[in-house]
């Protein structure tokens, strides 16, 4: 494989990483935001001045129960993941650089030896 190749793959690689990274920075961002809405899902708390009664009581249930588990369940789980794997990913990609920057440096030094 020629020097150009390697450059290319270089030059490449280094382009995933920047967007992961930007992707990492950008979904921290809006997970903090998410937390910021997380009490919004129980708002407002029903009073006996505002609703009450059996349907009153479900609906409660289905909001803190169902969607509230599902919003918390998104930020902990969901969201922990993405980042584990954009982790994951990047930590790669910086591996697969270090190899390709040896590889340049070697094939420079057969180059000069010639």
């Amino acid at each position: 494989m020629s020097l150009f190749y390697y450059y290319g793959l270089l030059k490449k690689k280094q382009e995933q990483l920047q967007r992961l990274q930007s992707c990492q920075s950008q979904l921290q961002g809006i997970k903090q935001e998410y937390l910021n809405y997380n009490q919004s899902v129980i708002t407002p708390e029903l009073t006996s001045a505002s609703w009450q009664g059996s349907l009153a009581d479900k609906f409660e249930v289905i909001r803190t129960e169902g969607i509230l588990g599902s919003y918390q369940d998104l930020e902990s789980t969901q969201l922990s993941n993405v980042f584990s794997t954009l982790s994951n990913k990047m930590s790669s990609l910086k591996s697969e650089i270090a190899s390709l920057k040896q590889t340049i440096h070697s094939l420079e030094l057969e180059m000069l030896e010639e």
